[in-house]
């Protein structure tokens, strides 16, 4: 196959999979052709991933895509972080920490970091999130934040997104991140997928103690310049 070939078949490969991100309700099951292009795709860095699943509760199947975010989103950004996050604000009153209490000029600096990627988190036709990640040196990547809108939270949803980030990122040596210790949903979800809690923590307020987790890859990560 030539190039050119190549090039072609990878544009069609991604305008299937932007046509499920689209709104068709579909699974790989249901659609061969959608699998093939998955299966070409999956080690391919494009702005659109998508991965396919069903909700928790067993109805209709659905799609989660992850599309990569710019400034033109910071808005959007910034209105889902509020309504994500302000439950938390109210139950914690961590004012100077927490994300809800955020500007919006503050994502628009995040977004415009050469070492910050931004993603949306789209299911089926709906954007219900996003996620940040933070490059550092030896492929060493931070999660800061993750947030889905309140009515699609416990859904499954934030698995799928993990599973697609660290396929996107698959040179990645260690993930790591951090959350509230008093969450205990949250500490189990990040203990599923295997990521391990790491000494120290940080005293926000006498509500509020904030944990950090980490997850190794297989690959050797230089212990000399991590901080």
């Amino acid at each position: 196959m030539t190039e050119a070939d190549l090039s072609k078949r990878n544009h069609d490969d991604v305008e299937i999979i932007k046509n499920v991100i689209s709104g068709w309700i579909l699974t790989k099951n249901n659609r061969p052709d959608i699998a093939e292009a998955h299966e070409r795709l999956k080690d391919t860095k494009l702005p659109h991933i998508v991965s396919f699943g069903r909700l928790d509760d067993g109805h209709e199947p659905f799609s989660v895509g992850l599309v990569r975010a710019d400034i033109q989103d910071a808005c959007l950004i910034h209105e889902m972080q509020i309504r994500a996050f302000k439950p938390l604000l109210l139950k914690y009153e961590d004012f100077d920490t927490n994300p809800a209490n955020e500007t919006v000029e503050r994502i628009v600096e995040r977004l415009q970091q050469p070492f910050t990627e931004y993603y949306l988190i789209v299911l089926s036709t709906l954007t219900v999130g996003a996620i940040r990640i933070v490059k550092k040196p030896n492929n060493i990547y931070r999660v800061s934040p993750i947030f889905l809108l309140p009515e699609h939270q416990g859904r499954g949803i934030a698995q799928i997104v993990f599973e697609l980030i660290e396929r996107q990122y698959a040179d990645a040596a260690k993930w790591e991140l951090a959350t509230i210790r008093q969450e205990a949903g949250l500490c189990y979800l990040y203990e599923k997928l295997s990521y391990r809690r790491t000494e120290g923590s940080k005293i926000i307020n006498d509500k509020m103690t904030i944990v950090f987790y980490e997850k190794r890859m297989d690959k050797a990560v230089d212990q000399g310049d991590i901080q």
